[in-house]
């Protein structure tokens, strides 16, 4: 009980740490913020008053230009920073509260929450998004790390299930913890049994190439559930705030697939079969599952 007690103190002091730190930046926001609308404004006065900006006052409007591009950086930069340190401290305030005795209803919001607080994909200079975008996994057999959130197949059940990775064994074998286990013991998974989640949003707007297509066969956590079933997605996020809309297998319907339901990013994988063994399908109308 003390060690419980002191880390969560741990996690309170963390919470109050970081809400400080950011109100502290805030004013910085701001100014950097009325500097990138400062130099907005000036780029197009410039560009009302020039009808050739690549004439006469093309190395009037270049500087223009580079100036307001730098106070961009500048924002976009500090902006980063304050949201992986959001992204970190949510990842803390997650990790104490599974280790606390959660209500079912508390730990389907907290899947609910973690999904809708992925972080969104800032596109760099280079362009293309890099593995953990939306749906560009990692290359099959790469090293997982510590805490990252995987869909692990149990032989026992047939059903991918939603899990943490607590640890890394020499061997290429992961030590996880259901999310859902009701006892704290761990299972050990290989690491063709596991598929890591993405851990940033695909924005549509503009790397929509990051997002599974409509149609496209995936696994993906059926709501109120800790288990990934196999659907197709009846349609992508339009909007990085949305949900894909999945149409899980379900031969209770004629069409073979249940209405569509909402399932965040965070919860869309491609679809793997485990040495021929098809994922189970969705619940069946008025079944429960786990």
């Amino acid at each position: 009980m003390p060690k419980q007690k002191n880390n969560v103190q741990a996690v309170e002091e963390m919470r109050k740490k970081t809400a400080e730190d950011l109100l502290k930046k805030l004013p910085d926001v701001k100014e950097r913020q009325d500097v990138v609308n400062e130099n907005l404004k000036r780029l197009q006065e410039f560009r009302d008053n020039e009808p050739n900006p690549m004439g006469k006052g093309k190395t009037k409007h270049l500087a223009a230009v580079t100036s307001t591009h730098g106070a961009v950086a500048a924002q976009q930069t500090e902006l980063k920073k304050i949201l992986d340190e959001l992204r970190r401290a949510s990842e803390v305030d997650y990790r104490s509260q599974m280790e606390g005795d959660l209500s079912r209803r508390d730990l389907m919001e907290l899947i609910k929450i973690r999904g809708e607080l992925l972080p969104l994909w800032v596109n760099k200079s280079s362009g293309f998004p890099g593995e953990y975008v939306g749906a560009i996994a990692p290359q099959e057999g790469s090293k997982l790390n510590e805490g990252d959130a995987v869909a692990a197949f149990n032989d026992k059940t047939e059903i991918w299930i939603l899990a943490d990775i607590i640890s890394c064994n020499s061997n290429s074998r992961y030590e996880c913890k259901d999310v859902d286990g009701e006892s704290k013991k761990l299972a050990v998974f290989s690491r063709s049994h596991l598929i890591p989640l993405p851990k940033w949003k695909a924005n549509p707007d503009s790397d929509k190439h990051a997002l599974f297509a409509k149609n496209a066969i995936v696994l993906a956590l059926y709501p109120q559930t800790t288990c990934f079933y196999k659907g197709i997605v009846h349609s992508p996020p339009s909007d990085f705030r949305e949900p894909y809309q999945v149409a899980f297998e379900d031969d209770s319907y004629n069409s073979g697939y249940c209405p569509p339901m909402p399932v965040a990013q965070k919860y869309v994988v491609a679809f793997k079969e485990v040495a021929g063994i098809t994922a189970s399908t969705a619940p069946k109308k008025g079944n429960k599952k786990k």
